[in-house]
């Protein structure tokens, strides 16, 4: 098992330190545990949601640090959640460091709206709610066709506070799942979505088994922002994947992605 998505005090929003995410993990059979925090953004909207670009070498070691203190009792992986459309404050010789085992591509912003941040949530009603839907699909193809990521994290984080689009968006999530397929990325199982109010995972069960249909790989991730929350949720994930078809989960190295068992 492996859980790919997992956040540090370096965010501005998380708790805990770096071996009790990973402790936790162990304690829960996960094999591989992947740090994915959040890259740095520019001054005035990273402030409590992701690091300073100073900041980023710093949130390295320390991971580093882990995989060379726990060895061959869990892999330990680092990475970075990268937001799309790139923010220069993200320092793209990052994109080709040996160091970075994955990086997670995510759309929290829509034209600098932060959709996804409760502070804002009351924008949802002032636009259409099927072109906000739209519109964030776009970015993701956009996201995907850029060749930066190894992962597409949490494909339709714009349902979080329940808000639904009134049309059939199946359309939508077969081309990007047709484009995630051919780039060779992977799709990330979220499960914090069950902790949000929409109370379901990201994506849903009907685009997991898209995702199965279109051949695409997945991963999972808790997008823990707590060591009790390392791998929350991921019985009900892990049964929603086997039924749509899922037997293999992927894990990463080096930027190069493998299979595992489910």
């Amino acid at each position: 098992m492996v859980n790919y998505h997992n956040h540090t005090v370096f965010c501005g929003h998380a708790t805990g330190e770096l071996f009790q995410y990973i402790d936790r993990a162990i304690e829960l059979g996960i094999t591989e545990i992947g740090f994915s925090d959040h890259a740095p953004m520019p001054e005035g909207l990273r402030e409590g949601i992701s690091m300073k670009p100073e900041e980023a070498e710093e949130y390295i070691a320390s991971v580093l640090g882990e995989q060379k203190k726990y060895g061959g009792r869990i892999q330990v992986r680092l990475g970075f959640e990268v937001d799309f459309p790139l923010f220069d404050t993200f320092n793209r010789d990052y994109f080709a460091d040996e160091r970075i085992d994955f990086l997670i591509g995510s759309c929290h912003f829509i034209d600098g709206w932060p959709f996804d941040h409760p502070d804002f949530v009351d924008e949802f009603s002032r636009r259409d709610i099927d072109e906000v839907y739209a519109g964030y699909f776009d970015i993701l193809g956009d996201l995907v066709d850029s060749g930066f990521f190894d992962i597409l994290g949490h494909m339709d984080l714009v349902k979080k506070f329940g808000h639904r689009s009134r049309k059939d968006m199946t359309a939508n999530v077969r081309k990007l799942a047709k484009k995630i397929s051919s780039s060779g990325m992977a799709a990330e199982i979220n499960t914090s979505g069950l902790i949000k109010p929409v109370g379901e995972i990201y994506p849903s069960e009907e685009i997991i088994k898209i995702l199965f249909e279109e051949n695409v790989p997945v991963t999972l991730g808790s997008d823990s922002h707590t060591p009790e929350s390392v791998g929350y949720g991921f019985e009900s994930a892990v049964e929603i994947m086997r039924k749509a078809g899922y037997r293999k989960v992927s894990g990463f190295l080096k930027r190069k992605r493998y299979d595992l068992p489910l």
